[in-house]
């Protein structure tokens, strides 16, 4: 396991960013949300570095964008969230719905910075945690008492999941864990859940502007 930590500045060790716009992605790729046509939100992106068997090229970048409009009262509508909640493994089916979007791109020359949607994340990066000897033993303890990791922002790994555990055809691999509390805490964009990042295992073979995997959260 490898906890991330997230840092307002990106450092030699970042290998990924939550929040803000794209730089170096083509206009046209990025998704829209399928009930109103509206750009959606920048969720994250991750670097080359993140992998550390080097299965992306230097020239690429994955990002994943979600769906999700303001509420009256505060916070965002759970009825577009619920679109990519995934409480069971057969809730999976929804995600072909396009609410949620996993993409792989190859790198323009452009160094312009797109924000296409109406709601921006604040900017954070992040990376992992060095010297996580402590969080690992932690991560073996929590799984023999709990049967499921730990309920942390993480890379790989094992993760925790608050309703039913979901296990996603074998072309994916668990990638990612994030808290919802590491990200913001103002719009409660995983309805104060947890959110999962698998890969599709052939990322190599992808051409740009692939769906290069599932992204769907998860709460109580």
């Amino acid at each position: 396991m490898s906890k991330l930590i997230f840092t307002k500045e990106k450092s030699n060790n970042t290998i990924g960013y939550v929040g803000g716009g794209i730089t170096n992605m083509n206009k046209d790729l990025w998704p829209k949300s399928p009930d109103d046509n509206t750009f959606q939100t920048h969720l994250f992106t991750i670097f080359p570095n993140f992998f550390r068997n080097g299965s992306m090229a230097q020239n690429k970048r994955i990002s994943v964008f979600i769906s999700i409009q303001r509420h009256a009262l505060g916070g965002v509508k759970d009825s577009i969230s619920s679109k990519y909640t995934v409480n069971r493994t057969i809730d999976l089916a929804k995600l072909s719905e396009g609410y949620s979007k996993a993409l792989i791109y190859d790198l323009n020359d452009s160094y312009i910075e797109l924000s296409l949607s109406e709601i921006t994340l604040d900017r954070k990066y992040f990376e992992i945690l060095p010297d996580d000897n402590e969080y690992l033993e932690k991560e073996h303890v929590f799984f023999e008492e709990n049967g499921m990791g730990m309920d942390i922002s993480k890379q790989q790994s094992i993760p925790y999941f608050e309703q039913d555990i979901i296990t996603p055809s074998r072309k994916y691999s668990f990638y990612l864990q994030l808290l919802e509390e590491d990200i913001e805490n103002n719009l409660n964009i995983f309805q104060t859940g947890i959110g999962y990042f698998y890969v599709d295992r052939n990322i190599k073979k992808l051409q740009s502007g692939s769906e290069a995997g599932l992204f769907f959260i998860q709460n109580t």
